[in-house]
């Protein structure tokens, strides 16, 4: 992984974590229209979204601790997405299968994430 990159388009965990966001959102578009789906919606797409921007901007602005602290904000919006989609599977177990495929590629990605911070706290001391 001696290759430079020059764009967080080029992060492979940018790019699933895309997916992911995209997945929720179709997703969302076949909840029931209730109340409770419209708060949990509003929160799952919006700590989805979260982590590609954190990505994004991170990348785009800052080196060393900052960055890491932007992959750190990825990181917990990654693990809200998740607890939102567990509390959609609990409450709609019908979406379940399609749930859970969102959340292994997100796992995927909180992995990445974690590696990431990883590299860069051993990077900086």
């Amino acid at each position: 992984m001696s290759q430079k990159v020059s764009s967080y388009k080029e992060l492979k965990f940018w790019g699933l974590a895309k997916q992911v966001s995209l997945l929720i959102f179709h997703l969302i578009k076949k909840l029931p229209n209730e109340r409770a789906v419209w708060i949990i919606s509003d929160q799952v797409l919006r700590s989805a979204f979260s982590v590609g921007a954190n990505i994004a901007e991170g990348f785009g602005k800052y080196k060393g601790k900052e960055y890491k602290r932007f992959i750190q904000m990825a990181l917990g919006s990654a693990r809200e997405t998740e607890y939102w989609l567990e509390m959609l599977i609990e409450i709609y177990p019908r979406y379940s299968a399609e749930i859970n495929k969102i959340l292994a590629l997100n796992e995927q990605v909180i992995k990445m994430l974690i590696a990431t911070v990883r590299s860069l706290t051993n990077t900086n001391h």
